[in-house]
């Protein structure tokens, strides 16, 4: 959650504007994108979603009752379990988060549905969702539901926090493949791993890198070459090979995906010899990468 501290931003005047506002706005676009996805995509088409947004959309299936109240009403008690647990900063965000939606909603459940196709549907509907948490995510905000029962099975029983949301998920479409039928369920099983994705992606995607690790007998030419070339700096680390004994400088450097081919490639010219490591970075910030954020996210 965001401290509520000010940052520079430029506008008339040269005043600071307050950093709650752009994340605030964030988490209202991404709820709108959601609730969308949900009401004119989902519901239209009889499928689901994981979570406990698809325990509301089977309830609404069998009780007739709008989704939006049926999702709050389902959040309320983890909510305040919640704010016993885990704090007030995390479930402040949270609650917000969820009254968006519930309100998004409950606004789109009369938009006439743009596509009646069940495939485009959860392939969209999914996206949208995706989209849509992965929006709050980046704004320090959640949409409730599983992402609190998950929290606490992580802090408290030491449980992976995807292994809380696949059961969930699989409860979910266990129930839709009942109630609506087998093909349902598979569809919203495609839509559900769509919306996983593009929340990945929103959240991590971005600021994902690779780490390079360059054993060489010419670190200083790389290094200038990687500060040049790729406007990346570079660390360099002192080596023994324990097969010759012999020193053998170790150069590590952050770069993007997009900057490996140039990487290897500079390094073989200035080094054929040298012995390369790529390992994945999930999240890289820094100068040159996405900033680091001045503010406490919970």
């Amino acid at each position: 959650m965001a401290s509520g501290g000010m940052t520079r931003q430029p506008g008339a005047g040269g005043h600071a504007r307050p950093s709650w506002v752009a994340d605030y706005a964030m988490m209202v676009a991404g709820s709108a994108v959601m609730s969308f996805g949900i009401s004119a995509l989902i519901i239209p088409n009889r499928l689901a979603d994981g979570g406990l947004t698809g325990v509301a959309i089977v309830l609404h299936y069998l009780t007739g009752l709008g989704v939006g109240p049926l999702y709050a009403a389902l959040n309320a008690p983890l909510l305040l379990w919640a704010w016993r647990t885990q704090g007030t900063r995390f479930v402040w965000r949270t609650l917000v988060g969820v009254a968006l939606v519930a309100l998004g909603t409950t606004a789109c459940a009369h938009l006439a549905p743009p596509v009646r196709d069940r495939l485009l549907a959860a392939l969209y509907g999914g996206l949208c969702v995706g989209v849509g948490v992965g929006l709050v995510l980046r704004a320090g905000g959640s949409t409730g539901g599983t992402d609190i029962l998950a929290r606490h099975m992580d802090m408290v029983h030491g449980w992976a926090y995807g292994r809380t949301m696949v059961l969930v998920d699989l409860g979910v479409l266990t129930a839709v493949g009942l109630l609506v039928g087998l093909p349902a369920a598979m569809y919203a099983w495609i839509g559900t791993h769509v919306a996983g994705a593009a929340t990945s992606y929103l959240v991590e995607g971005s600021r994902r890198g690779r780490l390079a690790v360059v054993v060489t007998r010419r670190p200083t030419a790389i290094a200038l070459r990687v500060a040049q070339e790729l406007r990346r700096g570079a660390t360099l680390l002192p080596g023994t090979g324990t097969y010759t004994g012999a020193e053998r400088p170790v150069l590590m450097a952050a770069v993007s995906e997009r900057q490996v081919v140039r990487l290897r490639a500079l390094v073989a010219e200035e080094d054929p010899g040298a012995f390369v490591i790529l390992l994945p970075a999930a999240e890289v910030r820094g100068e040159g990468f996405t900033g680091l954020s001045p503010h406490v996210r919970e």
